[in-house]
């Protein structure tokens, strides 16, 4: 290339970069427009090499699919949020069975339970406090398979109102040959008001906040 093409060249290249400069980033706009002005400003009698051109054109194919392809992660991301805001909003009033082995107790009867693949011989739910002490239990003779629940009404072991705060549950299923069975800790709460937050829409319940995603079913009213 002559001296005066690259000369050529380098104004043009160097006058368009410095227009774009306010942008974060160049996009396939700018990667085509510089392209063009690199062809034009070339010297005739020393072209570009084909493989360099080829090379350069499969950049920029790879550029437009990798943007249309954020354009469409984009707006499906935006399409699930507002499609899980509305399932949300949806559950206001509603009773749901949500995963959680954590309550927040607020002096209101609280649901517990768990979910087992199978039936079992016996069940028992430990409550703690935040100091992992065990303030009340439950046992449960021949738990079913699927969905088993019992009502806490925030006493103690001695029948005395506990405070209000976090506590947490531990379950403990076995068969009929003594051997542990896996289960799901669950929550039966009814949901008051809905949160959004940038991880997700949270429900808010009287047994504490429930992220959406943590919901396995919708009890029929």
């Amino acid at each position: 290339m002559s001296t005066n093409a690259v000369t050529d060249a380098h104004s043009a290249l160097t006058s368009y970069t410095s227009s774009a400069s306010g942008k974060a980033k160049l996009d396939q706009d700018d990667f085509l427009t510089l392209l063009v002005a690199q062809l034009e400003h070339q010297d005739p009698l020393e072209p570009q090499e084909n493989t360099e051109f080829i090379a350069q054109l499969a950049q920029f194919s790879a550029l437009e699919a990798q943007t249309s392809t954020n354009d469409k992660l984009d707006a499906l991301l935006s399409a699930q949020g507002s499609s899980e805001q509305t399932a949300a909003f949806a559950l206001l009033g509603q009773e749901v069975i949500a995963a959680s082995d954590s309550i927040y107790l607020q002096g209101d009867n609280v649901k517990l339970g768990f979910s087992l693949e199978q039936s079992a011989s016996s069940a028992k739910i430990t409550i703690t406090d935040e100091e992992g002490n065990d303030v009340a239990s439950f046992s449960m003779s021949d738990p079913e398979e699927g969905y088993n629940f019992v009502n806490w009404d925030g006493t103690d072991s001695s029948g005395n109102p506990l405070p209000k705060g976090v506590y947490s549950m531990e379950i403990k299923v076995t068969d009929g040959n003594g051997q542990e069975v896996e289960n799901q800790p669950l929550v039966k709460v009814r949901v008051n008001e809905v949160a959004l937050d940038p991880s997700g829409s949270i429900l808010v319940t009287d047994a504490g906040n429930l992220p959406m995603n943590g919901v396995s079913s919708v009890v029929a009213q």
